[in-house]
């Protein structure tokens, strides 16, 4: 299970995009007749539109103004529940 070993790395190192395209082209029969080197080049390509695409949607939030909820203590209570008092 040298492929699944494979794709358990690629998720742990946060390429899923990669891992889920690798998982794709094993199971297509036409991709065993592309060489290696576009292989790669098709794997690569995934992840970084991805990643790009994951980007600007991040980015959207502000420019769109959109809410977004923050939770957990403030800065301040962990500061006074520590005993950092500045006031």
């Amino acid at each position: 299970m040298i492929n699944q070993s494979t794709i358990d790395k690629l998720v742990e190192m946060h390429l899923t995009s990669m891992a889920d395209a690798f998982r794709i082209q094993l199971n297509d029969a036409s991709m065993k007749e592309v060489p290696f080197e576009d292989r790669f080049v098709l794997l690569v390509d995934v992840e970084y539109t991805s990643r790009k695409n994951n980007r600007l949607e991040t980015c959207e939030y502000i420019t769109e103004y959109r809410n977004i909820f923050i939770t957990g203590a403030s800065v301040i209570e962990m500061s006074v529940q520590k005993g950092f008092n500045h006031y």
